[in-house]
């Protein structure tokens, strides 16, 4: 069998293969003797990969998932593009106040005005839940009630939920029968004879009992019905005012006010000036305005009221005056008449004296 022969390429130089004139042929190896193993001073070549393990690990390396390293990403969403500054207030404040704020100074600061509302109604429901009757006293008073009715109602001098009836007090018996025969309409000498009879009866305590429980209804029901009564007025005030401004909108909304012409653009400022509220005291911008007038200009409000706003008849006045005054002017600038009389034509084309000249004076 022949002896195989490998290929050398180390014998293979790159100056043969761009080498024409180099044999074409590819020497065959020449034996070698074995050369004894000498101490080598260089560094140790690398170690050769077994072939089977470098494909098991690049096996295991494509089927395991490399683990990336997040990357935080500097631009940011359309979500936190969008978010504004009131919608970061909602979030912080934790109040949803309803309507629409602006994204400026003004829009934060009306919102921050309706979140302290908002506190300020919670602090008041909760004062309101441990004190019904302090609600019940600021809700008629807000009302437009008299306090002085209120307590009357509510706290009188002689609180009868507070009597007790008892065997050894004759006197607080007799007053409560007393009390309760005048407001069933008794006169007093009905009241008397009645509570003498109850007396002589021996049924004084017991009729007190009863009147005690009559007036501790009425007494409940008179302050009960105060409230109603101050509630019901309060509507129809509101009602009332309401309907007062629809008028006034309608009126504007004509055009036309008392010979003066609204032009379209200045008819919904108007109103607003007129309703909308400016300031926490619920005044609006006509009362405000009204405040800063000067005293001419009050007087000449209350001229115009006087004259029942008739500016037809204002104006005719204001022409006749100007008219008097231009005449006047005219009079005033012309000669007196006795001096026209006196001159006539013949004055008017006389020629003036000549002045002496300069040669006659010397």
């Amino acid at each position: 069998m022949a002896e195989e022969k490998s290929l050398d390429l180390s014998q293979v130089s790159v100056a043969n293969l761009l080498n024409d004139n180099a044999p074409t042929s590819i020497p065959e190896p020449e034996p070698q003797e074995e050369v004894q193993p000498e101490a080598q001073t260089e560094e140790p070549a690398a170690e050769v990969a077994d072939p089977e393990t470098e494909s098991k690990e690049e096996t295991v390396a494509e089927d395991t998932p490399v683990a990336e390293e997040p990357v935080a990403d500097e631009t940011p969403t359309a979500a936190e593009e969008e978010v504004s500054v009131i919608d970061v207030l909602r979030s912080k404040m934790g109040y949803e106040v309803e309507g629409s704020f602006s994204e400026d100074y003004d829009g934060v600061a009306k919102f921050a005005d309706a979140v302290a509302q908002e506190i300020a109604k919670e602090q008041l429901d909760t004062v309101f839940t441990q004190f019904p009757d302090v609600e019940q006293y600021l809700q008629y008073r807000y009302n437009g009630g008299d306090p002085k009715q209120y307590f009357q109602a509510t706290a009188p001098v002689v609180d009868y939920s507070a009597v007790e009836i008892t065997d050894e007090n004759v006197a607080i018996q007799r007053a409560v029968v007393e009390e309760f025969l005048q407001r069933s309409g008794y006169n007093h000498e009905e009241v008397a004879e009645t509570v003498q009879d109850y007396v002589e009866a021996g049924i004084l305590q017991r009729q007190a009992n009863r009147s005690l429980g009559k007036l501790q209804k009425i007494q409940e029901q008179e302050a009960a019905s105060l409230i109603e009564r101050q509630k019901a007025e309060a509507q129809q005030r509101q009602q009332n005012a309401q309907t007062q401004w629809t008028n006034i909108k309608s009126t504007i909304d004509t055009g036309e006010v008392r010979g003066f012409q609204i032009p379209t653009a200045d008819r919904k400022k108007f109103y607003s000036w007129m309703s909308d509220a400016v300031d926490n005291q619920g005044r609006t911008q006509r009362l405000v305005d009204r405040e800063k007038m000067d005293l001419e200009t009050q007087v000449a409000m209350e001229y115009l009221l006087w004259k029942n706003f008739d500016l037809n008849k204002l104006l005719s006045n204001t022409q006749n005056t100007k008219k008097a005054q231009n005449l006047k002017q005219k009079l005033q600038q012309n000669k007196p008449a006795s001096q026209r009389m006196k001159g006539g034509r013949n004055s008017a084309s006389k020629a003036p004296a000549k002045l002496p000249s300069l040669k006659d004076l010397l």
